[in-house]
């Protein structure tokens, strides 16, 4: 029951700050604002994460008052994919986008719960709870596939004149912007491809970390049951 009561809190916050932070960012006049709040790769996470979450927590209030669960592999390979998205959302802004940004966002709640709160939260939910999903190797790889959709949405998006400031912003992040960066060092500074590649490598070995914690988390679960 503890358990499950703890499940059902963990959740419940992930959708109650995740919800609250898209709408003070979307309310805020600050970076990630008005209507192009939904282009940033950031809500697009969260707003992933969060209907996942959503998801999970009815099973876990079914299971609770002693119903039938529903969750089943697809399921938890969705929320492992969110999870990773979010986990990303995270450390991109903390080690590339912080130093470019006012100090009154980085201290602001709209930064907080969604670069920071939501995704520990995830992760702490992902590894305590999810030890059922069948993660192997090649399917941890699979946490990329959000990622991959956003290069293809921003580059569709700049043919068809997205918006990201209400300025004419074409890009959402900077190692996007072939306009200013080039491709590969043409420009004289890193270009788009060199970033993607880069960060590709990172995003990857991110995927393996997971698939090697859980491996660790599932023969600690199994060596509490037996114990």
């Amino acid at each position: 029951m503890i358990k499950t009561l703890s499940k059902i809190i963990i959740k419940a916050a992930i959708i109650i700050v995740g919800i609250l932070g898209i709408i003070f960012t979307t309310f805020s006049t600050s970076f990630m604002s008005r209507g192009s709040v939904f282009l940033f790769f950031t809500v697009q996470s969260n707003i992933a994460m969060i209907l996942m979450a959503i998801v999970f927590l009815i099973n876990d209030i079914l299971i609770a008052f002693k119903k039938n669960g529903f969750i089943n592999q697809p399921l938890l390979s969705l929320k492992y994919i969110s999870t990773v998205a979010v986990t990303i959302t995270f450390i991109v802004f903390f080690t590339m986008l912080i130093p470019s940004l006012p100090l009154s966002y980085v201290l602001s709640f709209n930064n907080f719960s969604l670069h920071l709160i939501v995704p520990v939260l995830a992760i702490i939910d992902f590894f305590l709870f999810d030890t059922e999903i069948d993660l192997t190797l090649l399917k941890s790889l699979f946490g990329v596939s959000m990622p991959i959709y956003y290069i293809f949405f921003v580059y569709i998006g700049v043919h068809y004149g997205f918006d990201y400031d209400g300025k004419g912003l074409k890009f959402p992040y900077f190692f996007m912007d072939y306009e200013s960066n080039g491709w590969f060092f043409e420009k004289g500074t890193m270009g788009v491809i060199m970033w993607v590649l880069i960060l590709s490598i990172g995003m990857i070995g991110l995927c393996l970390l997971f698939y090697l914690f859980m491996r660790i988390r599932k023969k600690h679960v199994k060596g509490e049951q037996y114990d």
